[in-house]
């Protein structure tokens, strides 16, 4: 129970080409925010991240993100990365692309769904009973991933768009 839980980690350090992070409670704290399970990522890995938040308070989510990611990731590791953020403040423009449950996509072939979020994953003082179950059918697994790509294609009102971390 003293240990960190490594699993989460382990996946998204064993990513080659891509990292998707889809997960409604994507928090960045300095230090130990949900950027962290960055910290050990490839060379040359990109990573999509769609959250869904409130924006009307935290103005700055977006670029605090990204910020704190170039402070993780070193520019040598030639990283893309694109944020979206579905804002829960403009449920009027969102065209009910709301969402709860968290999914990870690792290189486009692993998918995996994610008990509770990030944070619970890679510390154990936030330990709580949660799990993650790598989808397994391949149905089910390109849904999954269109759902994705509709919620993606279709939630660029509040973005960092896809482009090298570092230009």
């Amino acid at each position: 129970p003293n240990d960190n839980s490594l699993l989460y980690q382990e996946l998204v350090d064993s990513a080659t080409n891509e990292i998707i992070i889809w997960d409604p409670y994507f928090h960045i704290k300095s230090p130990n925010g949900d950027q962290d399970v960055f910290s050990n990522i490839q060379n040359d890995i990109t990573i999509k991240i769609l959250t869904n938040r409130s924006l009307f308070r935290n103005t700055t989510y977006l670029t605090d993100c990204k910020s704190s990611l170039k402070t993780l990731i070193p520019e040598a590791k030639n990283t893309r990365f694109g944020l979206r953020v579905i804002n829960k403040n403009e449920p009027h423009s969102q065209g009910g692309r709301f969402f709860h449950d968290r999914f990870l996509i690792i290189d486009n072939t692993d998918v995996y769904l994610i008990g509770s979020s990030i944070e619970y994953h890679l510390r154990y003082e936030n330990a709580v009973s949660t799990g993650i179950f790598k989808v397994s059918n391949n149905e089910t697994k390109d849904f999954i991933k269109s759902i994705f790509k509709y919620y993606w294609d279709n939630s660029a009102q509040h973005e960092i768009p896809l482009t090298f971390l570092y230009l």
